[in-house]
């Protein structure tokens, strides 16, 4: 089949959540089918990165919407009924673009890849499209606006309501929508009127993820946390549990280190290196050293949409994971079996302190963990429902 994908961002390099799963789904639809892509960019460099994914791809378009053409598009979607997030990524040449290829290549399928971008193709009827929501961005604005202070909760109220309202009627237009876990599925099945919706599960590459085997990891205590730290969920987990949670830990154990790895960390992240048990680092080109060095990975997030693919990492490396309930609700994993999880700051502090204590037990929750990892969380395995889908709709 001859395929148009459509994406948000370019997806490579596949070094964060959107860009990962959308890399491994492009990737895998390549095997069997021509595709065209067409990508938004965060910045003029990414062009480069098309190189990278000519392999994949027949043809290749990307375009970036400068900031300040961003905030004029904000102001006109202000005061409309639509998301905020549609005129971040709105493009009157991108809409061209995609308008004059769908004219001329005679596309079978169309497959977005965001809710953002489905604006460009709602009018197409005559091409079955499948809409990849990835999660439930409703809720995912409306838990910001839990923790969020004023005016910024006021926002995140509103695009959680608009998101849900666009979600709603935007969904039934496509043959099919899917999202990365069943938890997702059922949220956004409370409101959306269609009975197309599909869980694809993220997964993990076996390389380059491979576990210590017969090496011992060095006699530290050091704490684990990745990703881009300028994401307002993870600058709020890790404050709070730097605040409420890690002088207990430090307390037990006083040579621990705690490693915050991820890109632009906020200012009041970057503050914590004022504590020498704490290492900020901003952006690593290879976090492989610090996974290997780890002893405990902590996801101490309180809002957490979507699958948390750094706890897959961390599971198929072998390191004990500990997480809230919102951090691991799209993974099936079991509490206790695969990963110690806890809501309030204390708990937290002594489930680490537990598995900092006991090798034992970190050693039985590393081996149940990697097990769910290679039974639930292989990207061809679970890419095939994608397939079984496509075929369904064609």
């Amino acid at each position: 089949m001859k395929i148009l994908f459509v994406s948000h961002r370019i997806p490579y390099p596949p070094n964060k959540g959107d860009k990962l799963r959308a890399f491994n789904i492009l990737k895998h639809l390549a095997q069997k089918h021509e595709l065209d892509l067409a990508c938004m960019l965060d910045n003029r460099q990414e062009q480069n990165y098309a190189t990278d994914l000519k392999p994949y791809c027949r043809q290749i378009f990307c375009e970036h919407i400068t900031p300040l053409k961003i905030k004029l598009n904000y102001l006109r979607f202000l005061f409309s009924a639509y998301p905020l997030t549609m005129a971040h990524f709105y493009s009157a040449g991108f809409k061209h673009k995609l308008a004059q290829w769908i004219e001329q290549e005679k596309y079978d399928l169309i497959y977005i890849y965001s809710a953002a971008m489905s604006q460009y193709v709602l009018d197409v009827e005559h091409i079955p499209k499948v809409l990849d929501l990835v999660d439930a961005d409703c809720q995912k604005w409306i838990s910001y606006a839990q923790y969020a202070k004023f005016p910024l909760s006021y926002i995140y109220r509103l695009e959680g309501k608009r998101t849900r309202e666009y979600e709603k009627k935007v969904c039934p237009r496509f043959a099919a929508c899917t999202v990365v876990s069943e938890a997702e599925k059922h949220i956004l099945e409370q409101f959306i009127p269609t009975k197309n919706l599909h869980a694809v599960a993220n997964g993990i590459n076996q390389q380059p993820y491979q576990p210590y085997q017969n090496q011992e990891k060095p006699e530290e205590y050091n704490l684990l946390f990745v990703g881009g730290m300028f994401y307002f969920a993870y600058i709020d987990g890790i404050l709070n549990f730097y605040n409420q949670a890690f002088d207990d830990i430090r307390a037990a154990f006083p040579a621990v280190k705690f490693y915050i790895v991820g890109a632009d960390p906020a200012p009041e992240v970057l503050k914590l290196n004022q504590d020498t048990n704490v290492q900020v680092t901003g952006y690593v080109e290879n976090v492989m050293p610090y996974l290997t060095q780890a002893t405990v990975y902590v996801v101490p997030l309180r809002m957490a949409p979507g699958l948390q693919n750094k706890i897959l990492e961390a599971m198929a490396m072998n390191i004990p994971v500990v997480s809230t309930t919102a951090a691991i609700q799209g993974i099936d994993a079991q509490p206790g079996r695969d990963v110690l999880v806890a809501d309030d700051p204390k708990v937290f502090a002594e489930e680490v302190i537990k598995l900092l204590k006991e090798p034992a037990l970190r050693q039985k929750l590393t081996q149940n963990a990697r097990k769910l990892i290679d039974e639930k969380y292989d990207w061809q395995k679970n890419l095939k429902t994608l397939d079984q889908i496509i075929r369904n709709i064609t």
